[in-house]
């Protein structure tokens, strides 16, 4: 067999907002594994991150008030923004050779209206 595993660098950038600032960080990191995945139409083994860059961190606050009268409180929403390098090891499907077998079905023949499969005998 030959060698199907090999390893691609790529920059992502992803997106994360939460309630606490970890909460941001944790979301964005989250998002990088749906996002190689669309991207690519391998079988990923691994994904590691190597370096990260915070490009935006917002801080967003609110005053929210019940019934836009009483019991005032701020509320608070973290955002950022990340340039993430990581290393993707995947398999490459091209590399990989399949051998085709045609079997009879060892189950025998399907038959619609009825649950059981009818198995064929075979005659000497």
């Amino acid at each position: 067999m030959s060698e199907v595993r090999c390893k691609k660098r790529q920059v992502i950038r992803v997106e994360g907002t939460g309630k606490e600032k970890t909460q941001a960080f944790a979301s964005a990191l989250n998002s990088i594994h749906t996002k190689v995945l669309k991207e690519s139409n391998e079988v990923v083994l691994r994904i590691e991150p190597l370096d990260v860059q915070v490009l935006v961190a917002e801080e967003e606050t609110f005053i929210e008030k019940f019934l836009f009268l009483f019991l005032p409180r701020t509320r608070v929403t973290y955002r950022v923004v990340l340039n993430v390098e990581i290393e993707v090891t995947l398999i490459e499907m091209e590399k990989v050779t399949f051998v085709q077998k045609k079997i009879s079905d060892p189950n025998g023949v399907s038959n619609p209206f009825r649950k059981k499969k009818l198995i064929q005998k075979e005659e000497s």
